[in-house]
């Protein structure tokens, strides 16, 4: 490896310990964010001009998408998905998709979140009841005083959709309907975060070690440019 290799290598390493420290970060930082879905760093490589080898890999993110644990709490507007898919939140024009199921109702009925992004029924309009008597139902049919008011609309995650923090994936389209029967909406329920702390911490000493692993060709590289740097002064002699 000539040396030019050698500092991209090491440039490249302690730039992806350093996006992977971000990610861990962040994962840590929702730890107690109702639905988040931990970050998976990855990187890739692509083939330059004459398939050369980028050195400088492309990183990607996904999150894992494993459930949860769910934890009782008395509320009857709090809601949790057993299984796949995800609520459609709507802030204005602008639509997200979630796990965190804690809605309250906002004063003209309109079943809200504590940063107030309103809960969507299948097909797209806003869910709303009249009363505090409500009964979600598996499917995620809603009943207020008994009475159908509409089905809370369970998603599919999009292919490219990460929750970079807060529990909210932003999509740009309208995503599909999940599979009915690959989930259960649970009332009175709030899914908890997936992030496992020690998953992190044990991914944190790896990085870093992996950072180390950059410093220390740092310092080769930098060796050797001093040895060569002696070696031509003495030639020149």
């Amino acid at each position: 490896m000539v040396l030019g290799n050698l500092i991209d290598a090491a440039a490249a390493i302690l730039s992806n310990t350093e996006k992977r420290l971000e990610t861990i970060s962040n994962n840590i930082a929702n730890t107690s964010t109702p639905g988040f879905k931990r970050i998976i760093s990855g990187f890739a490589t692509e083939s330059g001009e004459n398939r050369k080898i980028d050195i400088k890999p492309i990183q990607t993110l996904r999150n894992d998408s494993s459930q949860g644990v769910l934890k009782q709490t008395g509320s009857s507007l709090d809601i949790a998905i057993s299984g796949i898919g995800y609520f459609l939140v709507r802030r204005e024009d602008q639509y997200f998709l979630t796990r965190a199921g804690g809605f309250s109702r906002g004063p003209e009925g309109a079943l809200r979140t504590a940063e107030g992004l309103v809960l969507q029924l299948a097909g797209g309009a806003d869910a709303a009841v009249e009363s505090d008597a409500v009964e979600i139902l598996g499917d995620g049919t809603i009943l207020d005083r008994g009475t159908p008011v509409g089905r809370i609309g369970v998603y599919a995650a999009p292919s490219d959709g990460v929750d970079r923090g807060g529990g909210l994936i932003r999509i740009a389209s309208e995503p599909d309907l999940a599979d009915e029967g690959a989930y259960e909406v649970r009332q009175a329920m709030l899914e908890s975060s997936n992030v496992v702390l020690s998953d992190e911490m044990v991914a944190l000493m790896a990085n870093t070690r992996q950072a180390e692993g950059g410093a220390q060709l740092v310092r080769l590289y930098d060796q050797l440019i001093g040895q060569a740097i002696t070696t031509f002064a003495r030639a020149g002699r």
